[in-house]
Formats: structure tokens, sequence, C-alpha cells
């Protein structure tokens, strides 16, 4: 069981890590479109950069949200030592659903800003 344990939350850190990678690439799109006037490029330059923007955003929202729900499953399943740790005690303190819904809005919005700007 604790290496179950112990390879559910090196996944979770993986997650987090490619999450936070697509985030960094959605920002070099982002500075694609700028630098490189996509807005004024032709439609088939517009429609692969909005492809790879969407793709991007949506991609980081899928890795970053199983993170959460991976370290929201770890919070519930610790057992009484471990939640009496600081650590435990901070763990289980935090608000995972409005994590969610901050990832999935600042998706929204990456997908939204990207878009217009190229449009």
């Amino acid at each position: 069981m604790e290496s179950w344990k112990d390879r559910n939350a090196t996944e979770a850190r993986v997650n987090m890590t490619l999450g936070a990678v697509h985030q960094v690439a959605s920002i070099a799109i982002i500075a694609i479109i700028v630098f490189g006037d996509v807005a004024n490029a032709e439609s088939g330059v517009k429609r692969l950069v909005a492809f790879a923007a969407v793709l991007g955003a949506v991609t980081s929202w899928i890795f970053t949200s199983n993170g959460l729900m991976s370290f929201q499953d770890g919070s519930k399943e610790m057992t009484a030592a471990e939640a009496a740790t600081a650590s435990g005690k901070n763990l289980s303190k935090q608000p995972f659903m409005i994590y969610q819904i901050y990832t999935l809005a600042i998706t929204v919005a990456t997908i939204a800003v990207t878009l217009t700007a190229i449009y």
C-alpha cells in the first residue's frame, strides 16, 4: 500500500509539472501572436496558432486538474498520524474545489484572450 501511495504522489507531481510546462507554452504562444503579428497573418497561420493555443490550454487544464485530484484524494487517505503533522493539517485544509474552478477559469480565459488576439 505504501508503494501505491508513493507512486500516486509522484504521478500527482508529474501532472502538476506538466500543467506548469503547458502554461509556459501558453505564454510562448501569446508571445508568438504578439511579436509574430499573427493577427495580420494568412488564415492558415491563424488557424494553426489558434489550434496550438487551444490544445495547449486544454491539455494544461487536464494535467493540472488530474494533479489536483490526486492531491485531494491523498488528503482524504491520510492516517491519523499523518493528519496530525503540520503538512497533514495544511493538506487537509486546502480548498481543492476552488483550485479546480480557478484552473478551469484560467483555461477558459487563456483560450478567449488568445483567440481574441488572433482574430
